[in-house]
């Protein structure tokens, strides 16, 4: 009785492990057909269809796959020292000198401003409940290491496969195969700080704080709508 409990249990923990290894996939193949299916219908304001997709596919994988124990405390005070709190804004801040003020100007309209900044508190808030919370608990079982390269790669992956339908900054170009490079070890050396911060201070405060103000300076629905220069 005892060996077969263990037995069910485990295949238990195997077939959750594995729903929630290909949860990432399923939500780049889903949301890859909407960006395709909203920048035919929408143009250049598909993001407003693609990303309520791609949140509501995060929120389903948290809710129906995420253990509830592990949810109450993402949202705890910040543990450690107070240089991961440092750490979490001067990285949001970069983006600020490099794309916000070259395109200031583009800032002009205050519909848009309201959109801008309420897209980076959801977006922070969804992504990182997901994409750092969600993958990194679920994977806790497994070598840390993997969970943090796992939840990087497909992270990083997203980007150019889906937001690069419409937006074409972050689109793959045949012609300049190398030019995607640049951003994607950006894209890479963020999440790994995200996954960081989370880890170290056992919260998501943090990473989110980052991730807001990393979304507020490279302006977002702008680089979306292509009204971004580089």
């Amino acid at each position: 009785m005892i060996t077969t409990r263990i037995y069910n249990n485990t295949n238990k923990v195997r077939t959750r492990t594995w729903i929630v290894l290909m949860s990432p996939i399923i939500i780049i193949i889903l949301g890859n057909l909407a960006a395709r299916l909203f920048s035919n219908l929408l143009g250049k304001w598909a993001w407003t269809g693609y990303f309520p997709v791609y949140w509501g596919l995060l929120f389903l994988f948290i809710i129906f796959t995420g253990k509830k124990e592990n949810q109450h405390l993402w949202f705890r005070k910040s543990q450690g020292s107070r240089w991961w709190t440092l750490l979490a804004i001067a990285i949001g801040l970069i983006s600020f000198p490099a794309l916000l003020i070259p395109n200031i100007q583009v800032i002009h309209s205050i519909l848009l401003v309201m959109a801008w900044c309420s897209f980076a508190v959801i977006n922070a808030s969804f992504e990182e409940a997901y994409w750092r919370g969600f993958l990194l608990d679920e994977t806790a079982h497994l070598p840390r290491i993997f969970g943090v390269i796992y939840s990087t790669v497909l992270f990083t992956t997203i980007h150019p496969l889906n937001l690069g339908v419409f937006s074409k900054i972050q689109a793959f170009n045949p012609s300049k195969p190398l030019a995607l490079i640049p951003f994607l070890i950006i894209l890479v050396m963020l999440s790994l700080i995200y996954c960081l911060l989370y880890i170290k201070t056992k919260s998501l405060r943090l990473p989110i704080l980052s991730h807001i103000l990393t979304d507020l300076g490279n302006l977002s629905i702008f680089l979306f709508m292509n009204m971004v220069q580089i």
